[in-house]
């Protein structure tokens, strides 16, 4: 096998008349000392954080880039790069590009010379319908459409896709060429390598369906999140902006209209938190990092929280929502309440999702068959039901029933994955039985721990049936002095804002050098901060460096890390720096306060007065 054929090529040929197009392909494929994002990287950009690339970050391929401002340029630079046995893998071809060839015509001449090349439309307006596209010029499976404005992350993808394909087809024509020849050159032993190549063509076909199969799940996946990203943000946008406009506001609408345009907001921002939520939890999953904490924890406390938070959604669609305990259950259990809790509402979340009339109904009971006794909790609706077929494929990542079901319900295809695979981790299983338009029943099983000398009832402790009182705001005076470093405007305000109401004298720096000057100037003034509240992604100096730093010049008093990471290992590199406590961003006030609350009351009266 020769070296043209097992060296990655990454030569690229846009083809775009506007010369801003060019720059952006330049910045994005071929940047100054580009890194390619890890997990956390990846997620900063999904969601707009600043924070830079880690230094686990990889380099990027190093992408090798022509461009031409039209279609016939590019051919001569395709056909001139041919000649010198330099050809490019992918081309980037604007569909526009007045006044000479259009994509269309160009992508034909290109494929005229040669059919290995691999294509991406980029496209902002719809010209020719896809199958207008194929019945022009053919060759769909090395045919992509890329919309503009483009994503920095869509354009890394398919480049780094794209290339890595187009090499992986020559290596199998190369393979596959030098397994001709060992046949020509060996004709006794002409049986075996026929056998061999039949095997290779298996799994290079195996390969290529898995790959199509991977492709078609990962865009549709990335559609759903994206519609489920602006479907709530739309929401919080649009009635953000109706408060705004209401200026001077009537009483009629500070009493009636704007508690609800509140709750809207609220509500659609904790969807947003939510979705972020099951991004998260599936990238553990499938790492192996998702930790499981098992506690002793009641089931009926667990079941009836959900009944309470999801009844009042049942009840607005018109539907019944029944809880019924099929035998006695243990009053208490070992197991992961957080994790159990996140299952049930789930499977009952989308039970109420997925039907129209009727009713949704929890049927718990107590299964003992097992060497360890499991408790059972069939959630069972009245909806639209499923198929055999459409079974097989709903606790996939990123898969729902089918893309009608999509289009008309939305979600992205998590939830189910995710309560399967925590249900495993629990010592259990998550299964479906179900029949089209009749409804259906999911099964979770989650193992309980021994149950030697627990209590068991058929029906929840009288304090406890049905009863998941809305928590009240934390009323916490602090009364003492509070250092916030964060450089971001509004939340300067917001966090503030808590603080003072809750009667603390807040110091507000914007980066990381600051909070190191003003903690140690207070400091050798006798008068240290009861608690400093540390963003860690600030300009000049990061929280990371500034905790470090007043760690090793002794500073010994409470620093609270304020970040929009919530994953395992950004705890653990907050606590690394020296740290006390955590808190994710979006601030929630009572858990800031309720944080605040501890440490202050492990400070001597001197720094924090009772």
């Amino acid at each position: 096998m020769t070296d043209s054929t097992t060296t990655m090529n990454r030569r690229i040929l846009v083809i775009d008349d506007q010369e801003m197009i060019h720059d952006d392909f330049r910045k994005i494929l071929t940047p100054p000392d580009a890194t390619t994002p890890d997990f956390d990287s990846a997620k900063a950009a999904l969601f707009g954080d600043s924070r830079p690339a880690p230094e686990s970050a990889c380099k990027l391929p190093a992408y090798e880039l022509d461009f031409a401002i039209q279609g016939e340029i590019g051919l001569q630079i395709f056909e001139s790069a041919l000649a010198q046995k330099r050809p490019h893998a992918v081309a980037f071809v604007d569909m526009r590009m007045p006044p000479g060839w259009d994509g269309l015509k160009t992508i034909q001449h290109l494929w005229g010379v040669s059919a290995d090349l691999e294509v991406v439309i980029c496209t902002a307006y719809s010209d020719y319908s896809w199958d207008e596209v194929v019945e022009k010029i053919g060759n769909p499976d090395r045919l992509l459409i890329l919309k503009k404005p483009f994503d920095t992350i869509e354009v890394l993808q398919l480049a780094n896709a794209l290339t890595q394909k187009w090499t992986a087809t020559r290596q199998a024509h190369a393979t596959l060429e030098e397994v001709s020849r060992m046949v020509e050159e060996r004709t006794r032993d002409l049986e075996t390598a026929r056998d061999e190549l039949v095997r290779i063509n298996r799994h290079v076909v195996q390969a290529h369906q898995a790959a199509e199969r991977a492709n078609r799940s990962k865009a549709e996946f990335l559609t759903n999140v994206s519609h489920e990203i602006r479907t709530p943000m739309t929401a919080i946008c649009g009635y953000v902006e109706l408060i705004q406009n209401t200026c001077p506001p009537t009483r009629e609408f500070c009493e009636q209209q704007l508690p609800e345009y509140l709750s809207i907001i609220t509500r659609n921002s904790d969807h947003l938190l939510l979705l972020i939520d099951d991004l998260l939890d599936l990238s553990k999953i499938e790492a192996g990092k998702l930790e499981i904490m098992r506690t002793a924890c009641s089931p009926f406390n667990i079941i009836e929280d959900v009944r309470t938070l999801l009844s009042v959604k049942a009840a607005d669609k018109g539907l019944a929502f029944d809880v019924t305990y099929k035998t006695p259950i243990p009053l208490s259990i070992e197991t992961d309440p957080l994790r159990f809790r996140q299952i049930l509402l789930n499977l009952t979340s989308n039970a109420i999702k997925f039907t129209a009339e009727g009713g949704v109904g929890i049927v718990a009971s107590l299964d003992e068959a097992h060497a360890e006794p499991r408790l059972r909790v069939d959630v069972t609706d009245t909806g639209i039901g499923m198929t055999e077929a459409q079974m097989t494929r709903i606790f996939q990542p990123f898969t729902q029933a089918d893309a009608s079901v999509t289009r008309r319900y939305g979600g992205t295809g998590m939830g189910l994955a995710i309560s399967q695979r925590l249900a495993e981790m629990l010592n259990g299983g998550l299964s479906v039985s179900s029949n089209a338009g009749v409804g259906s029943t999911f099964r979770v099983e989650i193992a309980t721990g021994p149950l030697q000398g627990i209590e068991r009832a058929d029906m929840p402790p009288q304090e406890n049936a049905g009863t998941a009182p809305n928590p009240a705001k934390t009323d916490v005076r602090l009364d003492c002095d509070i250092l916030l470093a964060e450089d971001g405007k509004d939340n300067q305000r917001l966090i503030s804002h808590f603080l003072k109401t809750a009667s603390a004298r807040v110091t507000v720096v914007e980066n990381g050098q600051e909070a190191v000057d003003e903690a140690l100037r207070a400091m050798s003034e006798g008068q240290p901060y009861a608690v400093i509240l540390m963003d860690m992604q600030m300009p000049v100096m990061d929280g990371y460096t500034a905790v470090r730093t007043l760690r090793e010049r002794g500073y010994k008093h409470p620093i609270l890390a304020l970040t929009a990471h919530a994953m395992t290992a950004s705890r653990d590199e907050c606590m690394q720096a020296g740290c006390d406590d955590f808190l994710s961003k979006p601030i929630k006030r009572d858990a800031l306060l309720k944080a605040l609350a501890v440490w202050l009351k492990r400070q001597s009266p001197a720094v924090c007065p009772s």
